[in-house]
């Protein structure tokens, strides 16, 4: 559930290892205040790389929040990123 403030449609886009990238999404979808609204087929980018774009509802700083508490974790070579609109 969204907290309240102004509500907004953000695409992320996630790189990384194929099982990697889903729980990165599952992650984002679990955020306090992010609801993920949509998500694309994965695109094999390389070996065992895969791109993932998602997109999500929240507030712009909790949209903010959960990509940037996210990224903390990610294993070298991998990637999220708020996606350019």
């Amino acid at each position: 559930m969204c907290h309240a403030g102004t509500v907004t449609v953000r695409r992320i886009k996630i790189v990384g290892p194929a099982t990697h990238a889903v729980q990165v999404a599952t992650e984002l979808a679990d955020a306090d205040g992010v609801e993920m609204i949509s998500s694309k087929p994965p695109v094999v980018v390389a070996d065992d790389t895969v791109e993932l774009e998602v997109a999500v509802e929240g507030t712009p700083d909790d949209i903010a929040a959960a990509v940037a508490g996210i990224r903390e974790g990610l294993p070298k070579g991998a990637s999220i990123e708020l996606a350019a609109d």
